[in-house]
């Protein structure tokens, strides 16, 4: 059985490949997630960033983006890479 971080991680990963970009409420509508699971998503998304899947602009930035070992591991299309830059 998953868990929900299980799930998270599984979510971000085909958003990445498929937009390149999203929010944590993406992930959250995706899943079917009350709001008393977003610290689970932001708990989950943050240790995504600090392992380099994910980055954002700032810290107080709401757009996940690509990061360096998502870049480098995941099958991402340059267009959807250029794409979540704009």
């Amino acid at each position: 059985m998953k868990t929900n971080r299980d799930k998270i991680w599984n979510a971000t990963l085909e958003e990445l490949v498929a937009r390149g970009r999203f929010k944590a409420i993406d992930i959250m509508s995706k899943l079917d997630m009350d709001e008393s699971q977003r610290q689970t998503v932001r708990r989950t998304l943050n240790a995504l960033e600090k392992d380099g899947w994910l980055e954002r602009e700032s810290k107080q930035s709401s757009i996940w983006r690509l990061g360096w070992k998502g870049r480098m591991l995941l099958n991402v299309s340059e267009e959807t890479i250029e794409r979540a830059r704009a």
